[in-house]
């Protein structure tokens, strides 16, 4: 007899502004660690754009003058790592507790056992990408305030330049990654206030030589998490309950000056 799989739930949330985006995933973190939700993995993307900081970034790395002149948020992410600018991509979140069977473990076991899930997707919509297997090379692109200047380890790449870019955070037992598919839009510079560093970012559409849409990616990559984990992903929405705790976190994700 088969293994059962296990059931993971599966929320496509569409576009929505940054704040929002981020304490979603604050919310969902807070109901599967209280054991009302089973994990999740949810797609997402960004209207309007938004630049967003990681935890413990500062906010002098960044222009805030420029990103409000260009009509871009900047929001506060959950997880670490450096400045993301979120326009045409496509997101993913994967909520889960550490001990889980399909993603738990080390940090770097999780980031592994993700970027398997990632690549799968990619595989899917006809991408030839790789994960990087090494720490950071570059001293100059890893103390850069923009993620995409450099690959980390588990991170995922294509065609030589880096594709996918995560973090991760423990909380309160829970695992948060949070991971950027750039499709047609690479990463501004002159967002920063010091510099970012060599642009090693590489699209979707660079790749695949057309403009993807986010519903077939998602699609795409809905499947590769489902078919390299082996898990049963079940279609969703977010509760009334995580929606209002969404809405009581949001206001503290904004940047406001003073």
């Amino acid at each position: 007899m088969s293994k059962e799989r296990l059931r993971w739930r599966f929320l496509n949330t569409g576009l929505n502004d940054g704040a929002y985006n981020m304490a979603l995933d604050q919310a969902l973190v807070q109901a599967v660690g209280s054991g009302v939700s089973f994990p999740v993995i949810r797609f997402f993307g960004w209207g309007p754009p938004a630049v967003s900081l990681g935890y413990n970034q500062k906010i002098k790395d960044l222009d805030i003058e420029a990103c409000r002149r260009a009509g871009f948020d900047i929001v506060r992410r959950p997880t670490g790592g450096r400045a993301v600018i979120h326009q045409d991509e496509f997101t993913y979140s994967v909520i889960a507790r550490e001990d889980d069977p399909v993603i738990g473990g080390t940090i770097m076991e999780t980031y592994g056992r993700i970027a398997q899930g990632l690549l799968m997707g990619l595989k899917i919509l006809g991408v030839n990408a790789e994960m990087v297997r090494s720490e950071v090379p570059n001293v100059s692109a890893a103390a850069s305030a923009l993620c995409f200047a450099a690959a980390g380890r588990y991170e995922i790449t294509a065609g030589g330049k880096k594709l996918i870019g995560s973090a991760q955070r423990r909380i309160s037992g829970v695992i948060l990654q949070q991971g950027s598919l750039l499709m047609t839009c690479g990463q501004q510079h002159e967002f920063f206030s010091r510099d970012p560093g060599e642009n090693r970012a590489g699209t979707l559409r660079e790749i695949l030589g057309r403009e993807p849409a986010f519903d077939e990616v998602a699609t795409g990559m809905e499947q590769g998490f489902g078919k390299s984990w082996n898990i049963e992903l079940a279609p969703g929405s977010p509760t009334p309950e995580e929606e209002k705790a969404a809405g009581r976190l949001k206001p503290g994700l904004i940047f406001a000056e003073g």
